[in-house]
């Protein structure tokens, strides 16, 4: 479009888009221990990851350190759900985060090969290339276009679903999942016509920090990741979530107790407790 004006306008719109959010865990550690080589890894990982973003014609909102964002249905002329984009990013951004701690393992193996055993150090650096990523997905109205001054502009996104996207980030370092996605995200996916690509497993009614509404989130899972033996937990899962939610917490633990999933261990914590008077079903989130 600034080609096609001939000028970089700044100026924006309100689109109903599907927003992805992707952070770098245990950066902390990572930076510490990398120092400066931590460039080198982040240029790795954004190779790839950006990409992946722009295989399924999603557009780069912004890169600050060891997170991504990215939006999905800006082109009208993709003729794919914006939705089933940014889904089939976050598991591509998934896969190509560990294909490069298979190729940083294999690395590993030969090194150790050619010299024995490693130091404390040495440990801790292959630690810190073994990098993983969580994935929040969210959709619906947002402002899309460029802000800032005529000398420094961006073209970025920005409104309440960037930030939810953010925090449903946040939620894959709680129940242990890769990918967390919205209702909307999951509506979308299932009305586009894809149910049988994908199974969304409830993982929790949540009250991010910041806002005074709980939403039901979901762990998306490709069916072709599924098994008899995983299918069958999922619904013990499911069983159990509606024990929780009605305030039935010792009945909830046992089935918690029964089920494999890394989820599952959250829940196992917290019904260990006894439920609250008040408990109206909505775990509040205390952090970002």
């Amino acid at each position: 479009k600034a080609y096609q004006d001939r000028y970089v306008r700044l100026e924006g719109s309100e689109q109903e888009l599907a927003v992805l959010f992707s952070d770098i865990k245990s950066f902390t550690f990572i930076t510490e221990t990398l120092g400066s080589d931590i460039i080198n890894l982040l240029n790795m990982h954004y190779d790839r990851a950006i990409e992946n973003v722009r295989d399924h014609d999603g557009i780069i909102g912004s890169i600050i350190g060891d997170a991504l964002l990215a939006v999905f249905g800006t082109s009208p002329d993709s003729g794919e759900n914006k939705s089933v984009q940014a889904l089939r990013t976050a598991f591509d951004i998934q896969e190509s985060a560990a294909r490069l701690r298979t190729e940083m393992a294999e690395k590993k193996e030969e090194i150790r090969k050619k010299y024995g055993r490693f130091s404390r150090q040495e440990e801790n650096l292959f630690r810190a290339v073994m990098l993983e990523v969580g994935v929040g997905i969210d959709g619906g109205n947002v402002f899309f276009g460029n802000i800032g001054s005529r000398d420094h502009m961006t073209h970025t996104v920005i409104g309440d679903r960037v930030n939810s996207a953010s925090r449903l980030e946040g939620l894959t370092r709680v129940y242990r999942i890769p990918v967390v996605c919205s209702d909307f995200i999951r509506s979308e996916v299932l009305s586009a016509g894809e149910p049988q690509a994908y199974t969304f497993v409830e993982v929790d009614q949540v009250q991010v920090k910041g806002k005074t509404e709980a939403r039901r989130v979901y762990w998306p899972i490709p069916n072709g990741d599924l098994n008899e033996t995983k299918r069958k937990d999922l619904d013990v899962f499911a069983k159990a979530l509606e024990l929780y939610y009605q305030g039935k917490w010792r009945e909830a633990a046992k089935l918690f107790g029964q089920c494999t999933l890394l989820p599952a261990e959250v829940y196992r914590e917290r019904t260990a407790e006894t439920c609250p008077e008040d408990w109206n079903g909505v775990w509040t989130m205390t952090q970002k």
